[in-house]
């Protein structure tokens, strides 16, 4: 197969932009042609949020230029990653035009909301999910704090609703949760249309185990969303006995440093290169992801289940479900430090029983994120649309 990516990058380099290149990988080494058409993130590109709203709507260059791409390349399928502000949905109208199928993974939530997180003033939002005009976005200026670029987002959204870019032009989604597949009907989109198929990392090989003394650990861009204050403010109430080890950078950085200069039972790593967080998830007791609002898939998910470390979770469906589902981890009430440190105080006092979910912990990763059943699926995916 010939299959031509697309994606518009942002400003946070985050796993969208991995995916991509990971998938391009995993099609090249089955046989398979990529090539890939990108454009850059409007901060790059110095667009103020009105003008990139706008080109949300219909950006004629990047649609010109999809049109060239495809004529000199004729793939077989076109997968759109992120279209999202400055390219904008018309590339699939496009490749349509020219007879080409189309996938999209549903990397974040921007069909469903202009902010594309579900997440407004430190608490999860669905005002606009299953709305076909997204007023409460352009109310409370969603996208970049700006009621115009939110209005012009909205617009583009509710117009490529309108004439049928996501029931006709689109013929598969992919949703890498069944939480997101869910919300994603909710709010209107094709049921039949949407393939739950999540992201896949390389194996490390069998897990090595947690080293001495024990730690557990939290690796991440440092933002309020990712629940560092949650972590923060229940570190001190979690019983003696572990050390807390924090690698990442953001911009509650300050906060972390100040709280491990006071505490000798944490650490604070900084940002450390992809060996080193590997190294990190492999020796932690558990790694701790207390996000507060609706993440995808994380990746960090799939790569500290691939060491057969278990998962101390926020218990938002998106990401707990299957690790729950699994036995590789345990689930807290999400935004509350009192549940996450009496999980973490279980973690010092019943050591035997994190020992134990290593094993499901590794089978989880073996049965639903590996590149050898994430190549299965992709290419099932493709064939799909290609044969309809």
């Amino acid at each position: 197969m010939r299959i031509l990516q697309l994606h518009n990058h942002h400003q946070s380099k985050g796993g969208a932009m991995e995916v991509l290149a990971h998938e391009a990988e995993l099609l090249t080494a089955a046989g398979h042609a990529v090539t890939e058409y990108t454009l850059p993130s409007a901060e790059e590109m110095n667009l103020p949020a009105l003008r990139a709203g706008l080109k949300a709507i219909w950006n004629i260059e990047a649609a010109r230029d999809v049109a060239a791409r495809i004529g000199s390349f004729a793939p077989d399928v076109v997968h759109v990653h992120t279209p999202f502000p400055l390219m904008s949905p018309a590339v699939f109208r496009t490749a349509k035009a020219h007879g080409v199928p189309t996938v999209n993974t549903l990397h974040s939530y921007r069909w469903s909301c202009i902010a594309a997180t579900c997440f407004r003033d430190n608490h999860v939002c669905e005002d606009c999910v299953g709305r076909r005009l997204k007023l409460a976005g352009i109310r409370h200026r969603c996208y970049h704090d700006s009621a115009a670029g939110s209005a012009a987002l909205t617009a583009g959204l509710l117009l490529h609703r309108g004439i049928g870019t996501q029931h006709h032009k689109i013929d598969k989604f992919i949703s890498l949760t069944s939480f997101g597949k869910r919300l994603l009907v909710r709010d209107g989109l094709p049921e039949h249309k949407i393939t739950v198929k999540p992201n896949s990392m390389p194996d490390p090989g069998e897990p090595t185990g947690p080293v001495d003394p024990p730690y557990v650990a939290f690796a991440g861009r440092l933002v309020d969303v990712k629940g560092i204050q949650t972590l923060l403010t229940a570190w001190p109430k979690v019983a003696p006995g572990l050390t807390l080890k924090i690698a990442g950078d953001g911009p509650l950085r300050p906060l972390v440093e100040a709280q491990v200069a006071d505490d000798p039972s944490m650490e604070f790593l900084g940002w450390i290169d992809e060996q080193a967080v590997g190294e990190l998830m492999a020796g932690a007791l558990a790694m701790i992801l207390p996000s507060e609002w609706y993440e995808g898939l994380p990746l960090v998910i799939l790569r500290s289940l691939s060491f057969g470390t278990p998962l101390v979770v926020s218990d938002l469906e998106n990401f707990s479900e299957d690790v729950v589902t699994d036995g590789a981890g345990v689930a807290f009430a999400v935004g509350r430090p009192d549940a996450l440190a009496a999980t973490l105080t279980d973690v010092v006092t019943d050591r035997p029983a994190w020992l134990e979910r290593r094993v499901p912990a590794r089978e989880s990763y073996l049965r639903r994120y590996t590149p050898e059943v994430d190549i299965q699926r992709l290419e099932q995916i493709y064939n799909e649309v290609i044969g309809g």
